[in-house]
């Protein structure tokens, strides 16, 4: 089977760690291979087709029709094809991807994108805390890769970043950046307190001047050629920049020896 269509039997009535169902894993298999992939499911492994029923799809693609929230670990660990939710999905979303594309038209739970290594993220609503951050015990968040949010983001999204690029098209919760190592962020709203507490470098792209942590400074506005050649390279940031050149940049956190930089288009 070339793709493979998911959808629901009925509400799921307890979470499901879908982190092991990936394109790669699912487009090889036979019907029948599939109909008994053990899934967790609770406290127990359960066959997806008690969850789902399953259907062909296009080339490369796993859809899931209905999403749920109770959907953990959707597209985690992925390497290539594309994954696409119709709905909302729980926590771990794309975690550990290094490869492939995750589109998810609804809401998502806390560490989307965690320590997302390549490929590409497409959120539609909102996503919860630890955005593109570091799980629990993880040095280092997001790596690379793109995670595009097309809602808000909870708290310290972009925590221990060392690459790649998030854009929220929304607001962004407490803590933006903290600790951010590399890498590029953007906001397209309201940015919440704290932003860039313990940050070393990366810059993060913002519509008007955060409160930031107590180890920043402003530096002034600046005539920076160079985004105008972003906007070019990387066009999910042309709507912020919008062609401008001038930005107020805010360099911290000095307090931690930090050079990352914050940039307000002018």
């Amino acid at each position: 089977m070339s793709g493979v269509s998911l959808k629901p039997r009925a509400p799921l009535e307890a979470r499901v760690d879908f982190s092991g169902i990936t394109p790669a894993v699912t487009c090889p298999l036979t019907l029948r291979e599939l109909e008994h992939l053990p899934v967790p499911f609770g406290t127990r492994n359960v066959p997806l087709a008690e969850l789902f029923f399953i259907e062909g799809a296009p080339d490369g693609v796993l859809l899931i029709e209905i999403g749920d929230a109770r959907l953990d670990g959707v597209g985690a660990g992925m390497l290539e094809g594309e994954l696409i939710v119709d709905g909302d999905v729980g926590a771990w979303a794309g975690r550990g991807m290094r490869g492939g594309i995750l589109r998810i038209a609804g809401d998502a739970g806390d560490f989307v994108g965690a320590e997302l290594a390549g490929g590409r993220i497409e959120l539609a609503g909102n996503a919860g805390a630890h955005l593109g951050g570091a799980s629990s015990g993880a040095r280092r968040g997001m790596s690379g890769g793109v995670l595009k949010v097309g809602g808000s983001a909870g708290a310290r999204a972009a925590e221990r970043q060392r690459g790649g690029l998030i854009i929220v098209d929304g607001d962004a919760g407490e803590g933006l950046a903290t600790g951010m190592i590399a890498g590029t962020v953007s906001v397209g709203g309201a940015i919440g307190p704290l932003l860039g507490r313990g940050m070393k470098r990366g810059t993060v792209f913002a519509r008007e001047v955060p409160a930031l942590a107590a180890g920043f400074v402003d530096t002034g506005t600046h005539d920076l050629i160079a985004l105008r050649l972003l906007a070019r390279r990387v066009p999910e940031l042309a709507p912020i920049l919008d062609g401008r050149t001038q930005a107020r940049r805010l360099v911290g956190d000095t307090l931690m020896g930090g050079q990352g930089e914050v940039l307000v288009p002018a």
